[in-house]
């Protein structure tokens, strides 16, 4: 059994497991063979088993956490598990070919010159997944832009996210502030969706099992904000970006519907959907062939005005690769198929497993690849 000092060692996570369940049998043992004696200590043996049984229960504890690491790969490191995050990149980790911005300044009598949260709601959805967190920046409410439509990034969150909870999942609107404050983006307008509208059902941003996921976002969600709000309207105006499985619905959707959108990102993205139970049951082969971005590249299906940019750490093993899903991750055999086509790029990640503190200091990165197709 090898044992090395990796988060991921299975060694190490054996180990933990065995000692999990020998440690209350030792006390256990102990205990009975040397009970009687005093009454001090009968107390001090009782402490002391007490601490045993606490000793054992946390020891249970992080063997169970290194035995779901060692599956899922979430944290690839002890620094990583301790909540440090990643550096941020220093210079460009892909090529971005910068555009003109629109100069917008901030007036003093604007109402709002840190920007402003609204929201929307929308029908279709299970009550904690209707309403729709809606960002505007500052520029919005200048009186000079009062008849002008603003770029519109909708975002997904990962599968368990609410629209409510995506922009604490991965910070959006922080680096968008500071990259239009920089212009080195246009002022533009962020819309948080959940990464499923119905409780316990994993849709993966598809129509299956009668929950028309994909249609309430194409004919529910964008009519309802480009009619409201002062965005999108237009293919130019609009892009789509996720984190997990929103990375994946945006990946499908830039390439699905390329008339309604622009250009997109992900972070940890996947290109074909993974359906959890009940809807992995659900799943015909001809739906998962109609959503699958690996299957479109593959068969040369993907049209040139597609941009997508995949943002995807090599050691994350619910992206990139995992020999244990028998193919079913696929980040690595869409890098092979896609890395020399002009529709699609990448920023590939040396380390880091399948959570937010590998990913999220490459949101700004990522949002000023988009700022060159008009965002």
């Amino acid at each position: 059994m090898s044992l090395d000092g990796s988060i991921l060692s299975p060694g190490l996570a054996d180990a933990m497991t065995v000692l999990a369940v020998m440690m209350p049998l030792g006390v256990g043992t102990v205990c009975a063979i040397r009970s009687g004696g005093t009454w001090w200590r009968r107390v001090l043996r009782g402490a002391i088993g007490g601490v045993a049984v606490v000793a054992c229960q946390g020891i249970a504890l992080v063997a169970v956490l290194l035995q779901v690491d060692r599956s899922y790969g979430m944290y690839t490191s002890w620094s990583q598990l301790l909540g440090r995050q990643a550096p941020a990149p220093h210079g460009d980790l892909v090529r971005i070919r910068h555009s003109p911005v629109r100069g917008i300044p901030i007036s003093k009598d604007n109402p709002h010159p840190e920007g402003e949260w609204s929201g929307i709601n929308v029908d279709g959805t299970d009550p904690m997944y209707s309403h729709l967190p809606v960002w505007l920046p500052p520029q919005y409410f200048e009186k000079s832009q009062a008849h002008v439509s603003f770029p519109v990034l909708y975002w997904v969150g990962g599968l368990n996210d609410t629209g409510e909870h995506a922009n604490i999942t991965v910070p959006i609107t922080g680096p968008a502030q500071t990259l239009i404050k920089d212009r080195q983006v246009n002022p533009f307008a962020i819309v948080f969706l959940p990464g499923r509208i119905r409780e316990g059902q994993d849709t993966e941003c598809t129509n299956i099992g009668g929950i028309d996921h994909q249609s309430w976002i194409l004919d529910t969600v964008m009519p309802k904000v480009e009619k409201h709000l002062r965005v999108g309207h237009l293919r130019g105006l609009r892009f789509i970006a996720g984190y997990s499985t929103g990375g994946y619905c945006a990946a499908n959707l830039t390439s699905k519907y390329p008339d309604r959108f622009n250009a997109g990102f992900g972070l940890a993205p996947y290109f074909h959907p993974l359906f959890d139970p009940p809807q992995s049951s659900q799943a015909a082969p001809l739906l998962i062939s109609e959503n699958s971005v690996l299957n479109r590249v593959r068969d040369g299906h993907v049209r040139r005005d597609v941009k997508f940019l995949s943002v995807i750490s090599r050691t994350d093993m619910q992206a990139w690769s995992d020999p244990a899903s028998k193919g079913e991750v696929d980040g690595e055999e869409f890098w092979q198929k896609a890395r020399r086509t002009p529709e699609y790029s990448f920023i590939l990640l040396k380390q880091g497993g399948h959570n937010t503190g590998t990913y999220a200091p490459y949101v700004p990165q990522s949002l000023e690849w988009l700022g060159q197709y008009g965002l």
